[in-house]
């Protein structure tokens, strides 16, 4: 039975996004939409001027509602930075306000669609930049904190693009978290955990 109760923008954005995930761009249809959220086609033309002005704003939706960091305003000290790896880890691992799959599923449109290609291209470089703040807070020259910027960044997407967040429970991840930031992150990072850990007499 077809519902009557209005469906509001946001409710078909997100019901977009669960077509593309469980379906990929096919599912991305508005009579697909519709019926799986049980109304007709005519609601969405109170909010969407079309097919397109959708996908638009799906993309615009994942942009801004599926960042990979938490907000970097006012980072600066190696303290600091320590304490937004940490928020960042926790993003990643509990994937409450970040969703590999609808990262991968928009990544995977882009293979075949030059428009969403540029918008994921420009995504990317905006989350290395918050990276690389990141890293310069933590101590890292000019020229590496960039380059580890992007190491780190790699290494995240590469690690969706083979499902290995889907090969260990959360118990596993905290606890390989420290390793990888190490890794990672560095002498930089390996000397600021020093200083702020606990001396002990």
């Amino acid at each position: 039975m077809v519902n009557t109760v209005k469906v509001t923008p946001e409710e078909w954005l997100e019901a977009a996004k669960t077509a593309l995930v469980e379906e990929g761009v096919p599912g991305v249809k508005v009579d697909r939409i519709a019926k799986a959220i049980g109304v007709t086609r005519g609601g969405f033309y109170h909010h969407f001027k079309n097919q397109q002005d959708l996908i638009d704003r799906l993309i615009k939706y994942w942009a801004k509602s599926n960042d990979m960091l938490p907000i970097m305003s006012g980072v600066s000290t190696p303290d600091e930075a320590l304490a937004k790896f940490n928020e960042l880890i926790d993003r990643l691992i509990m994937e409450e306000d970040f969703s590999p799959a609808f990262d991968l599923a928009v990544r995977e449109w882009g293979r075949v669609d030059k428009a969403i290609q540029r918008s994921v291209d420009k995504v990317d470089n905006e989350r290395i930049k918050k990276f690389t703040q990141l890293f310069l807070a933590l101590g890292c020259e000019r020229q590496e904190a960039p380059i580890r910027a992007r190491v780190f960044y790699y290494h995240q997407i590469g690690f969706y693009a083979l499902s290995r967040h889907n090969k260990a429970s959360r118990a596993e991840r905290f606890a390989a978290a420290p390793i990888y930031l190490r890794i990672l992150c560095g002498r930089r990072y390996a000397d600021a955990v020093e200083l702020k850990a606990p001396k002990w007499a």
